[in-house]
């Protein structure tokens, strides 16, 4: 059994139900390209183990419209294809997603979005790229001055989650985050995503 079909196993599959078309409802708010900061822009949309998606991000002041990329790359080593959806903002709630996955300056928020896969996790973007594409089965995306590539990969019992700028002369992290599975999985990520230093 892999990783997809365990993490299947353990979300409610009703949950892609509770998503619907990000095409009608709010306008999408405009954002600054220039104002780029990965760690309060950059954060993750997952199901619960109810089914319900939920973002979590540093971010605590997206307004309802507010327009979210939502990016799914497969974890090394696996043949899937990456993703890019949209989602908008619902509304703000009181309390966390997920307790197990909480930062304690976390925000939480509802969004409408479609063709989600609940057993997926999303990076989600708040800062509007100007180009984001698959190119040679990596997403790659322009945001202000950086050109931006994202990773995922697994340890013993999570997710690695990353964002990575590809502007010369280095490749260096700019973004990180893990998410706990809670169970065994076969870990897959590399030194270079434990390495200290950025971000």
């Amino acid at each position: 059994m892999n990783f997809y079909s365990r993490r299947i196993g353990r979300v409610a599959l009703a949950g892609a139900l509770s998503t619907s078309s990000a095409s009608d409802g709010f306008a999408a708010q405009a954002v600054s390209l220039t104002a780029l900061d990965p760690s309060r822009d950059f954060g993750l949309f997952a199901a619960d183990s109810q089914g319900s998606f939920c973002l979590s991000i540093k971010h605590g002041e997206l307004k309802p419209g507010r327009e979210i990329v939502l990016i799914w790359v497969p974890v090394e080593g696996e043949r899937h294809k990456p993703e890019i959806r949209r989602g908008k903002i619902i509304a703000k709630l009181p309390g966390p997603c997920d307790p197990a996955n909480a930062q304690s300056d976390d925000s939480s928020y509802r969004l409408e979005a479609s063709r989600i896969a609940s057993e997926r996790i999303y990076i989600a973007v708040a800062a509007q790229p100007s180009n984001v594409r698959i190119v040679s089965g990596e997403v790659s995306a322009r945001m202000g001055n950086q050109q931006l590539t994202f990773r995922s990969c697994t340890s013993t019992e999570g997710l690695h989650f990353s964002a990575w700028s590809m502007t010369r002369p280095n490749k260096l992290p700019v973004w990180r985050r893990y998410f706990y599975l809670g169970y065994d999985v076969e870990p897959t990520c590399v030194e270079r995503d434990f390495e200290e230093g950025n971000p």
